[in-house]
C-alpha cells in the first residue's frame, strides 16, 4: 500500500468514526442551548407579558413597591401644605425600579395633571376592588388593560410634575380610584420586599381546561335573561353563549337599539353590553373580566372585532388595549357593562353553524414563581424582536451603544415619531431622510460608514435614506446633544425636573442651544408648545414598547 493509498483509507476511517461522532456533538449542543433559551424565556411563564426588571411573587401577594433599601420616606398621608396629601412619598434616585404592589390590571398609564406621569392599578383583593396610584415616575412600560403580576416592574421613579425632588408617590383607594384614599404606610410597613422570599413555596396555578359547555347555541335567548331584537346571527350566537357561561351572575344581555350615539354597531344589530350588577364592587369588577377574558379567548370563533370594559377599547387578534376618551358618564365610559361588537355575518339564520358554547376563559398571567427574577440593569439596552423592520435593528443595536445615555429602545421610538420608518423627502421645514436631518446638521452627523458602523468618507457623504447611515448619524447627533446638556447641568445652567431624557430630545427636535437658552425644557415660542413638547412626550411614551426583557 503506497502512502497515497493509506491516507486515503485513514480519511475514510476518521469520516466513518468522526462524522456521527460530530453530529452527535452539535445535537448534544444544540438541545442544550434550547434548554438554555427555554429555562430563559419560560421564566415568566408561557403567555406572560413581563419585562425586565421583574421581581414576581407568588400569585395574589401583597407587596412594596419599591425595594425599600433604595428609598426614604420623606412625607406621609393627610394634611400637608394647606392640602390633604393623599398618599406617601418614598424619595429614591430617578430611574429606580417601581413594582406593581399586588396582581391586577391596569387602569391609567400616562400623562396626569400634578403627577406628569402616572401608572394606576385596578386589584381585586379579598373581593374588594382596590387601586393603587405611582405618581410623578420617569418611564412607564405597561399598557391600559394589561395584566401585571405583583413584583413586575412597572415604572422608574422621577421628578415629573408638580415635584420637589425624585421620589415615588404612592396611594391606596379602597373601593377605586376615585373614591376614598387611605393612609398607605400601614400597606407598606406591613408588605414583603419585592423579591423577598414568600414563606412557603407558591403553587401554580393552571389554566382550567378547555371545557365544552352543554348549551345549544340554535335555541334562543330567553326572554329572562335579555333581548336578542334585531340581532345578527354572530351577535346572537354570542348572547346566547354568554348566558350560557355566566347565567344570573349577568344581570341582563342585550344591545340593539335604533340610535348608536354616532356608531353603527348598535343600530346594525353586531353589538352586545353585557350588564354588571354592583359593577363597582370587586365581585363586580372580576366578572367584568371574566366576561372579557372569556370573549377574548373564543373571538375568533365568536367572530369579534373588539370589545370594551372600564373605559378600555380591546381590540381582537391580539392588539393593544388602549385607554378611550372620558364620555362623561359610568355608563359611557363603560364601567357598568362589558360592550362586545361582532362582525355580524347577516340575519339569515338558514344553514348557519351554531355549535356550542365553548368552555375556558383566558387572559390571565400566568403564575409564576416567586424566585424568578430578572435583571434590571440595562432596561432597553436590547429591543424587543419584531418591534422594528428588520433592517433597523442592527443599526439601532450599534447607534444605541455609542453612549450610555441613548438606548437603542429610545431611538426607535425616535424613529417612529420622525418618520414611521419611511424615506422622506425634503419638508417644509427642510429635513429630510428616515431621521429627518436638516442640511446644516447633516453635514456634521451625515458620515457614509461601512457594515460595521465605521465611518468610510467626509461628513456629509452619508445619504438620509439609507438606514445605516441614517442611524448612525441619529446616534451620534443624539449622544453629542445628551452629553452637551449633561455638561450644563453640571455646571448649573440647565435643570431637568422631569429628568434628561426629554431634553435630549427637545435638543434633537429643536436644537440644543434652546434647551440652554431656556434652562431647561425650550419655552417661549409657540413651536416649542405645539411642535416640541408633543414630540418628546410621545417618544417617551413610545418608547417601552421596543424595549427586550434584558438579555
Amino acid at each position: 500500500m503506497n502512502d497515497k493509498g493509506g491516507t486515503g483509507l485513514i480519511a475514510v476511517i476518521l469520516a466513518v468514526v468522526l462524522v456521527p461522532f460530530m453530529l452527535i456533538l452539535l445535537l448534544m449542543v444544540g438541545i442544550q442551548d434550547e434548554e438554555d433559551q427555554q429555562a430563559a424565556t419560560n421564566c415568566l411563564g408561557p403567555t406572560s407579558t413581563v419585562q425586565g426588571g421583574d421581581r414576581l411573587a407568588p400569585l395574589g401577594s401583597f407587596i412594596k413597591p419599591v425595594d425599600p433599601s433604595t428609598v426614604t420616606l420623606t412625607s406621609g398621608f393627610g394634611a400637608r401644605w394647606g392640602e390633604e396629601h393623599k398618599g406617601i412619598d418614598l424619595a429614591g434616585d430617578i430611574g429606580t425600579p417601581i413594582y406593581a404592589a399586588a396582581d391586577g390590571t391596569v387602569r391609567n398609564a400616562g400623562e396626569a395633571s400634578g403627577f406628569g406621569q402616572w401608572v394606576v392599578l385596578d386589584h381585586v383583593r379579598d373581593g374588594q376592588l382596590v387601586a393603587t396610584v405611582y405618581g410623578h415616575i420617569d418611564t412607564y412600560s405597561v399598557e391600559v388593560g394589561q395584566q401585571v403580576r405583583a413584583g413586575q416592574q412597572i415604572a422608574t421613579i422621577g421628578n415629573r410634575g408638580q415635584s420637589t425632588g425624585p421620589h415615588l408617590h404612592w396611594e391606596v383607594w379602597p373601593g377605586g380610584w376615585g373614591t376614598t384614599a387611605v393612609d398607605p404606610e400601614p400597606y407598606y410597613d406591613s408588605a414583603p420586599a419585592p423579591g423577598a422570599p414568600a414563606a412557603g413555596d407558591p403553587t401554580a396555578v393552571p389554566n382550567p381546561p378547555s371545557e365544552t359547555l352543554t348549551a345549544d347555541l340554535s335555541k334562543p335567548l330567553p326572554a329572562s335573561a335579555g333581548s336578542e331584537t334585531n340581532m345578527q346571527v354572530d351577535t346572537k350566537k354570542l348572547i346566547r353563549a354568554l348566558h350560557a357561561k355566566f347565567g344570573d351572575r349577568i344581570s341582563t344581555l342585550g344591545g340593539w337599539r335604533a340610535d348608536g350615539g354616532g356608531f353603527g354597531d348598535h343600530p346594525e344589530g353586531r353589538a352586545i353590553d353585557a350588564m354588571i350588577p354592583d359593577y363597582r364592587s370587586g365581585a363586580g369588577v372580576q366578572l367584568g373580566n371574566e366576561i372579557l377574558d372569556y370573549v377574548m379567548a373564543n373571538a375568533e370563533f365568536f367572530n369579534v372585532e373588539y370589545a370594551i370594559w372600564r373605559q378600555t377599547y380591546y381590540p381582537a387578534g391580539g392588539g393593544t388595549p388602549n385607554l378611550m376618551e372620558d364620555r362623561g358618564s359610568e355608563n359611557e365610559n363603560h364601567y357598568n357593562h362589558v360592550h362586545i361588537t361582532v362582525n355580524g355575518q347577516g340575519f339569515n339564520e338558514a344553514g348557519f353553524a351554531w355549535g356550542s358554547a365553548p368552555g375556558g376563559g383566558g387572559g390571565s398571567a400566568s403564575a409564576t414563581a416567586a424566585d424568578c427574577v430578572i435583571s434590571g440593569e440595562g432596561l432597553g439596552d436590547s429591543l424587543a424582536p419584531g418591534s422594528v423592520p428588520p433592517e433597523f435593528a442592527p443599526w439601532l443595536e450599534r447607534a444605541g451603544r455609542i453612549c450610555p445615555q441613548i438606548k437603542p429602545s429610545l431611538l426607535a421610538a425616535q424613529i417612529e415619531a420622525e418618520g414611521n420608518f419611511q424615506q422622506h423627502g425634503y419638508n417644509s421645514a427642510g429635513a429630510s431622510g428616515y431621521t429627518q436631518f436638516i442640511d446644516s446638521t447633516w453635514n456634521v452627523y451625515g458620515y457614509a460608514v461601512d457594515d460595521e458602523g465605521r465611518k468610510t468618507g467626509p461628513p456629509g457623504s452619508g445619504d438620509r435614506n439609507k438606514v445605516s447611515d441614517a442611524v448612525m448619524a441619529q446616534g451620534n447627533y443624539m449622544c453629542t446633544i445628551a452629553n452637551k446638556i449633561d455638561g450644563w447641568i453640571t455646571e448649573g445652567k440647565v435643570s431637568a425636573p422631569n429628568g434628561r431624557t426629554e431634553l435630549y430630545l427637545a435638543g434633537y427636535n429643536a436644537g440644543e442651544y434652546a434647551v440652554l437658552e431656556s434652562g431647561g425644557f425650550p419655552t417661549g415660542a409657540t413651536d416649542y408648545v405645539v411642535q416640541t413638547r408633543p414630540y418628546a412626550d410621545k417618544i417617551i411614551a413610545n418608547e417601552a414598547k421596543y424595549r427586550s426583557i434584558n438579555q
